[in-house]
């Protein structure tokens, strides 16, 4: 079920992509940060770049094994319609997989600054912007409603949970 609050707001932010060439570009852009490959490249990167990165990359690992199965499972189970499917919203670039709930990007950015908040609290603020601009990205390039958004919040909040209650416990 899709909320009147959920299409007001979509449909808000897409327009203002559709409308704004340099906003679908810049929201592009930022959406290409959180993408698996991505998430890859910061794996191998960040061990590189800081002696806690081993420590971040196993957090991380244990977060992603513990997101990816319930996000697939829930975006199979859930089966809900990218919002182009159902009302007039365009969608500006091409979509990772047919379903939209839940936001996949959105699951795995929250992993991510929950992870550098736990190790480097002092960067959080970059962080917490970049995951919010991920978040309003997946909405106004016509991939998300804002609720799906929000169950990957969810989700990368719980993905987190687990994670760092599982390394502390070994």
């Amino acid at each position: 079920m899709i909320s009147r609050l959920d299409i007001i707001i979509t449909s808000f932010m897409n327009r203002l992509a559709v409308r704004y060439n340099f906003i679908a570009f810049f929201f592009k852009i930022i959406t290409y940060t959180s993408s698996a490959s991505i998430y890859i490249f910061y794996a191998i990167l960040i061990p590189i770049i800081t002696q806690k990165g081993i420590a971040v990359t196993k957090v991380g690992i244990i977060g992603f094994l513990f997101q990816v199965p319930i996000y697939l499972l829930s975006k199979n189970l859930i089966k809900r319609s990218r919002p182009k499917n159902i009302h007039s919203i365009k969608q500006l670039i091409k979509a990772p997989d047919k379903y939209s709930f839940p936001s996949g990007h959105s699951a795995s950015s929250m992993l991510f600054i929950l992870i550098i908040n736990h190790f480097f609290s002092s960067v959080i603020l970059f962080f917490a912007i970049w995951a919010i601009l991920i978040f309003l990205s997946r909405i106004a390039l016509g991939l998300h409603y804002f609720s799906d958004v929000l169950g990957g919040i969810v989700l990368g909040i719980l993905s987190y949970l687990f994670a760092i209650n599982i390394i502390t416990c070994f």
